[in-house]
């Protein structure tokens, strides 16, 4: 069980940059001069790389799957996450991605589809493929209805990670509204689950979904320190008649924030940037949200 999700408040980078700001003030304080203020610089990157999910292309994808990799290429992302495989094997689906110079980010994958005998065919196929990171994008009404039914999807959650460590890989829970605004014994589906998986099971964050239950996202990173190693990038804007926005920024999540946090203490290994709308077109729309994230050094 991981001990740090009683609710008591993690140190953060945060904390640390106001601190060091607090003594800096106090060092300065019998200065009569103030010196002029320097240009504000560009964010430096942050090194950690930034994948696009392919649910984002789905219709693209279904007309012209390589065709329109070959364009998702050229968004400047560092890797893909896949929903799907469109017919296509593991090794063909790999050089693909090679001769496009991008990697896997993670897939998304059914539960149903690491549970018994579907469990090997999958390690088999994500390790051709180079996957490490399969995560369960959603598990039914039924998994989630009552507490014994959610001990039970933990219980196979742990199963699963058990049996894909020793590939190197691991599985992961990817959340929606429900996660957090379904409350059980008075602890939400997220931290029933958090609490009841190892530790080296993948939590992943969608900061929309997540806001959209009611969570605050930069509190979820606090609560599971390291856990956080995917994360999906999505805006939000509560009591919006749109309240998923097209690009990031426009929006009103604290992205710098959540981006710090969940380096300095989530263990972030991957971004994953999600678009849902229909109100542009995806490739023109992810090439933005690119452009969006540059601007906050990632």
């Amino acid at each position: 069980m991981n001990k740090t999700r009683s609710g008591q408040r993690c140190f953060t980078r945060r904390d640390f940059l106001m601190a060091a700001a607090g003594s800096a003030l106090v060092l300065g304080c019998g200065e009569q001069e103030t010196a002029e203020p320097s240009p504000a610089a560009p964010p430096a990157a942050s090194g950690v790389p930034v994948g696009v999910q392919l649910y984002c292309f789905r219709h693209l994808l279904e007309e012209d799957f390589e065709g329109t990799l070959e364009q998702v290429a050229t968004l400047g992302y560092d890797g893909v996450e896949f929903a799907g495989y469109y017919d296509y094997s593991a090794d063909e689906l790999r050089q693909l991605l090679q001769g496009h110079g991008l990697e896997v980010a993670g897939a998304h994958v059914g539960i149903e589809a690491l549970l018994g005998d579907e469990l090997q065919p999958s390690i088999d196929f994500h390790g051709e493929l180079g996957n490490t990171r399969l995560i369960v994008p959603a598990i039914s009404e039924e998994r989630h209805a009552s507490v014994d039914a959610l001990m039970r999807t933990a219980e196979d959650l742990t199963g699963i990670q058990e049996a894909l460590r020793p590939h190197g890989m691991s599985t992961g829970y990817h959340c929606y509204a429900y996660s957090f605004n379904q409350l059980m014994d008075g602890k939400t589906v997220w931290d029933m689950l958090a609490d009841n998986t190892p530790e080296d099971l993948i939590l992943q964050p969608d900061t929309g979904n997540a806001a959209n239950g009611g969570a605050d996202v930069a509190q979820v990173i606090n609560n599971d320190p390291g856990r956080i190693r995917s994360m999906h990038l999505k805006p939000f804007t509560a009591g919006a008649e749109a309240p998923f926005p097209p690009f990031i920024g426009d929006d009103g999540l604290p992205w710098a924030e959540i981006l710090d946090l969940s380096e300095s203490l989530g263990g972030i290994e991957y971004y994953v940037v999600e678009y849902e709308e229909e109100s542009h077109p995806p490739l023109d729309a992810l090439r933005e949200n690119r452009e969006r994230l540059a601007g906050f050094g990632r």
